[in-house]
């Protein structure tokens, strides 16, 4: 099915079972949130809906099979964004969206719709590693392959910021904390992963990093004044999630998380590449 508004071509597809109004939720929301981003708003998007969260990422994982990528970091069981074939694409589980509540189903859709505005091109999977973090990386004893992944989920993370930055910007903030506060969950691994975690030195680092994305996500939402639209109940919730994540780690660690987290926050631009770039050395200090 093909769609055109704002001249916007969207091309929507879906997988499995797709009950006629769970996907008429998800097209409106994707299409109102384009309105309120006006002419930000990508000239082309497809947008996938699947029945179930397996079929979903078996997609996804096709896919990047397809583009050689085998890195399956941050694979999401509610929706997704990607630019593989050169213009955004969003990608949704409809069993994903059903276990959250009406406003965290619009705030995951919102935020992958603002993906799909920042980040609409292949260039934003393609991220150089400057050569004094190389050096840095080779002093402290990391692995090539393990610099490249920290440099996929540092990105990852940078990207969810600027994408709930555009989205408090425009005044989605009530569907936002709600979609933080459902969604925002520590990262997969089982008491024996972490565990290693604790004790591999490159593990531990990637572990770390790995939890930048949740507190960057949540940052924009967490810094607004009172004034804001968004209960003091619902950030006071959000602020403790973070806390119990950064409590993951030892506690000797757990203030240069805190301060690399705010640090990157406070001197975020408009350029993602130009973020990343400068985001690198602060998160490699949790080496």
């Amino acid at each position: 099915m093909l769609i055109e508004m704002l001249n916007i071509e969207m091309n929507i597809m879906t997988r499995g079972r797709t009950p006629g109004g769970a996907t008429r939720e998800v097209v409106n929301t994707i299409r109102d949130c384009y309105k309120r981003f006006g002419s930000k708003s990508p000239y082309k998007v497809d947008i996938l809906i699947a029945e179930t969260q397996s079929i979903m990422q078996d997609f996804l994982r096709e896919e990047k099979f397809k583009f050689g990528i085998t890195n399956t970091d941050n694979e999401c069981s509610v929706c997704s964004h990607d630019a593989l074939r050169g213009y955004p694409r969003i990608t949704v589980s409809l069993e994903g969206l059903a276990t959250l509540s009406k406003s965290a189903r619009l705030g995951a859709l919102r935020h992958e719709s603002a993906h799909s505005v920042l980040h609409c091109s292949l260039e934003f999977r393609i991220f150089r590693i400057p050569e004094d973090s190389r050096q840095v990386a080779l002093i402290k004893g990391i692995d090539l392959p393990v610099l490249e992944r920290f440099i996929y989920i540092l990105a990852a993370a940078i990207m969810d910021y600027e994408a709930s930055s555009l989205l408090v910007e425009h005044d989605f903030i009530d569907c936002q904390a709600a979609y933080a506060l459902e969604c925002i969950q520590p990262p997969r691994r089982d008491k024996s992963t972490l565990d290693s975690a604790k004790l591999e030195r490159q593990a531990k680092f990637i572990f770390k990093t790995s939890l930048l994305q949740p507190m960057l996500l949540a940052h924009p939402i967490l810094a607004l004044p009172k004034s804001k639209k968004i209960s003091l109940e619902k950030q006071i919730l959000l602020g403790r999630k973070i806390e119990e994540l950064v409590e993951l780690v030892d506690s000797s660690e757990q203030s240069r998380l805190l301060q690399v987290s705010n640090s990157i926050a406070d001197n975020l631009t408009s350029d993602t590449h130009h973020n990343v770039d400068a985001a690198i050395p602060q998160a490699m200090t949790l080496a």
